[in-house]
């Protein structure tokens, strides 16, 4: 009777632990299931509150983006200095054709030129001379870094001193007195530029952004302003100590 009891207590417990075992193995799974699905919940309250909250924060963020329509548009012309009175804006011999080709040799007869001067000029642009193989050049007469924009030069090609030598055209020219006192800070118009310009078909069509650079200039009255020259093709000019926009001129390059 004793062994029977035993026997069947034995089992007993064999049964329990069996059991006890088989109760171990089952959770581990079902905790990790149960795991992933509170954190997958979580994430989409994370997310669904994001997308409802986003609205709200993207209003302020694009009044920003359209007052900061105009960071990195407009660009200050860079001046390169040859000699101790000439100037040229950085990238006018880098247009992979002519310029760049002669490049060298554009910048020596440009030397050779400056000694010459006593005003300094600021030259915009290169044509060919009437000697085959040769260039002349045009420019604007500049003081105190200010281009006179009605003093047009030409440096011409002499055959005789295998040379260019400036001259300047005084049928419209007349030297003004000028102050830079009050003057605005160019950054000041740049949002008044970019809108004014947003508007013209010609100049989105020149170009898929509004780009540009500017330069400060003075008219025979004296007046000091900044002419910004946009994508190229397009010039607005603006009063240096008003802001005010003096003059437009819109163009995309084509010929019609």
């Amino acid at each position: 009777m004793k062994i029977k009891t035993k026997t069947s207590f034995t089992l007993f417990l064999a049964a329990l632990v069996l059991t006890g075992a088989t109760a171990c193995g089952k959770p581990e799974p079902k905790s990790s299931e149960s795991k992933s699905s509170e954190l997958k919940t979580e994430s989409e309250i994370v997310t669904t509150s994001e997308v409802t909250e986003t609205p709200a924060l993207e209003e302020p963020s694009a009044a920003k983006d359209e007052n900061q329509a105009t960071d990195g548009a407009f660009q200050a012309v860079v001046l390169i200095k040859i000699g101790e009175h000439t100037y040229y804006q950085e990238g006018m011999f880098d247009d992979g054709g002519r310029n760049e080709k002669f490049k060298d040799y554009m910048i020596s007869q440009l030397e050779k030129a400056d000694k010459d001067l006593h005003d300094d000029v600021y030259v915009t642009g290169i044509g060919e001379a009437e000697q085959k193989g040769e260039f002349r050049f045009f420019g604007k007469m500049m003081n105190d870094g200010v281009t006179y924009d009605s003093a047009d030069m030409t440096c011409w090609y002499d055959d005789e001193t295998k040379s260019n030598v400036w001259s300047i055209d005084y049928s419209k020219f007349r030297r003004t007195e000028f102050s830079k006192n009050g003057l605005i800070p160019a950054e000041d118009v740049f949002e008044k530029v970019y809108e004014r310009a947003s508007q013209s078909d010609k100049v989105r069509q020149s170009a898929d952004e509004i780009t540009g650079t500017y330069l400060l200039a003075v008219d025979s009255t004296g007046t000091l302003y900044y002419r910004f020259t946009i994508n190229r093709y397009s010039t607005v000019d603006v009063d240096a100590k008003t802001g005010e926009i003096i003059f437009e001129r819109y163009w995309n390059g084509i010929y019609t």
